[in-house]
């Protein structure tokens, strides 16, 4: 009875992450090949520059023996909540959600003694009991190397990709090809890599000194056939915006333009992923205003939503759902945090296009009023034909279709 017991338990546990997982866009782990490479600040920062462009995130931190997160974002000593079987995490701020183990702990300092089945069932905790609610991302920060933290993600977390850390001596370089060995055998794709203390600026001189040289991660990823994501440099002002629990976006200057570049980069890399899946017809989710079971015209006034799932160009699963009230830019977000990849509309406004570029949707306006299964075929087929989707009637930023 008792292996009974836990055999469902675990299902329930796995069923729970799988519905947290379905309502997450991008699920990112920040992997590195040694510890010290600045994997966290990394990861923090990712976190951090995407929330404040308005993107939905949560930041979990996987690593449980040394978790940085807490120190890193100034919330060391604060306690994590739990309310009943919900545990709730840091509300860092309206866009950002953060999530560690550090919140648990009586003192910040006790040490964590575990081994890896205790250390797999708190990652897999982290996933199904915490209020995250939808997310744009979920940025996981795993602890250096390939042991059982990134595994338990691998193969929980579907649909991650990740992003590897280097720094540019060999030794680095070493550990990195080992991570790049890891992704690969566990079928992990990889985002992209970036080359931390690459380079220290002189805050006196303004001169650049090579400390641990530059390029190697650079080199590493074009011979592995990876996207490189950007290099940062060492920074005395990241180490005290780190120990005042502030991130790079709170400093001025080349470090925090080139953390923006970072993210730009990973950004156009996701998009140019989903282009390329689109491309192919493999999975799509299209989201399309009904009135009456037909398209509405009025995208921020219809009745339902339907979302319908297309994988290797065949319907696979088709569902309706009531959107929330309208009001400027609620609707878009809405759809967006649902997972949609392609919007099908008679016409919008310049606002909700501008959200739905934001978020990496795929906008075609124009379309008649016809059933959602039939707009569908024809999408796929390459039949409808975007005729445009602005308005130029002042609605003050509100959705209009007319």
């Amino acid at each position: 009875m008792g292996c009974k017991t836990q055999d469902t338990e675990f299902d329930q546990q796995s069923e729970k992450i799988s519905e947290f997982l379905q309502n997450v866009k991008y699920k990112i782990v920040v992997m590195s090949g040694k510890g010290g490479v600045g994997k966290s600040t990394v990861a923090t920062n990712l976190a951090l520059f995407l929330s404040s462009q308005g993107y939905k995130v949560g930041l979990l931190d996987v690593d449980v023996h040394g978790p940085s997160i807490a120190g890193l974002l100034g919330l060391t000593g604060l306690r994590i909540n739990v309310i009943g079987e919900s545990i709730l995490p840091y509300q860092y701020t309206d866009n950002l959600k953060v999530m560690t183990i550090q919140g648990m702990l009586e003192q910040p300092d006790d040490p964590l003694i575990w081994r890896g089945p205790v250390k797999i069932g708190i990652i897999r905790q982290f996933l199904a009991d915490v209020a995250w609610g939808p997310l744009d991302f979920l940025i996981i920060d795993s602890p250096p190397g390939t042991g059982d933290e990134p595994l338990t993600v691998a193969q929980t977390v579907t649909g991650c990709q990740a992003v590897v850390v280097t720094t540019p001596q060999e030794i680095a370089l070493a550990d990195v090809r080992k991570s790049i060995k890891f992704c690969q055998q566990v079928n992990m794709p990889i985002l992209g890599m970036i080359e931390n203390m690459s380079g220290f600026i002189c805050p006196d001189c303004g001169k650049k000194h090579e400390i641990f040289k530059s390029g190697g991660g650079e080199k590493t990823a074009a011979a592995s056939n990876i996207a490189f994501l950007g290099r940062l440099p060492i920074d005395p002002g990241v180490v005290d915006a780190g120990d005042a629990g502030r991130g790079i976006d709170s400093l001025t200057g080349h470090t925090k333009e080139d953390m923006q570049h970072i993210v730009d980069n990973m950004l156009n890399q996701l998009n140019s992923n989903n282009q390329n899946k689109k491309g192919d017809d493999l999975t799509m989710k299209i989201a399309i205003p009904l009135a009456g079971g037909k398209l509405c015209a009025h995208f921020g006034h219809c009745e339902q939503f339907a979302m319908v799932t297309v994988n290797d160009g065949k319907i696979t699963a088709q569902e309706k759902l009531t959107p929330p009230p309208h009001a400027p830019g609620v609707i878009p977000n809405w759809v967006a945090d649902k997972g949609c990849t392609d919007i099908i509309v008679g016409g919008m406004g310049e606002a909700a296009q501008a959200i739905f570029e934001q978020r990496g949707i795929k906008v075609l306006g124009g379309a008649p009023s016809d059933t959602p299964e039939n707009l569908v075929e024809l999408y796929l087929h390459g039949r409808l034909i975007d005729a445009g989707t602005t308005c130029n009637h002042d609605h003050e930023g509100h959705d209009c279709n007319h």
